[in-house]
């Protein structure tokens, strides 16, 4: 067993991704792109991405409680702020790996066709989508708000529940494309993956099996 398949090189990188979520809340911190009730544009989030990407599901949801816990103690929003990204992000990284558990088996760097990606990615942003308008409408805003949702509504988005969804639907989906795209680029284009050979190489992804 190399190197890469060990248990310690796995717990390693998992560290590694969960000191980097602790780094970029401390750039969000200092350098904020949010809305009024803590949703923002950061990369928080792009080392569970990551961690998907190299290692797979399961060391990526161990990095995604990682994250949790750190927004929890030291976050913009506390609680709130990281249950909403918790939730978001995970909704992604559940679907990517219902559609690895057929295209990519196994533990190690999951590497998709282009086509299966693509796929993949979008099935996945639109259920984060969902999950993110769901949670901000029902308990996220009105609890960060001290106000019912109807007066947030009404209050920035002229009434329109559909404003409403859209707005949260465009910061969730440019959230995800950051995530997805720089998680897929840093993995697969910059040697931090042994087998990045691209996104149309599936040859050795069974290996891991």
């Amino acid at each position: 067993m190399s190197r890469f398949e060990s248990r310690a090189y796995k717990v390693s990188v998992v560290s590694i991704m969960v000191a980097l979520v602790a780094v970029f809340e401390l750039i969000n911190r200092a350098l904020p792109l949010r809305v009024p009730w803590g949703m923002s544009i950061d990369f928080v989030a792009l080392p569970v991405v990551l961690a998907f990407f190299v290692l797979g599901t399961r060391y990526s949801m161990l990095t995604a409680i990682g994250m949790f816990l750190i927004l929890t103690v030291f976050g913009f929003a506390n609680f709130v702020g990281a249950t909403m990204k918790f939730f978001s992000t995970i909704a992604m990284i559940a679907v990517l790996g219902i559609f690895a558990n057929k295209w990519s088996k196994g533990d190690g760097p999951k590497i998709f066709p282009l086509p299966i990606l693509l796929v993949a990615s979008v099935t996945a942003i639109a259920f984060r989508c969902l999950v993110a308008a769901a949670l901000n409408y029902y308990w996220a805003i009105p609890l960060f708000m001290s106000m019912p949702i109807e007066d947030v509504i009404n209050t920035m988005f002229f009434g329109s529940i559909w404003g409403f969804i859209g707005f949260v639907s465009i910061m969730n989906t440019t959230q995800g494309l950051i995530d997805l795209g720089l998680g897929w680029f840093i993995a697969f284009s910059t040697g931090f993956s042994r087998r990045g050979r691209g996104w149309g190489s599936t040859s050795k992804a069974s290996s891991d099996q």
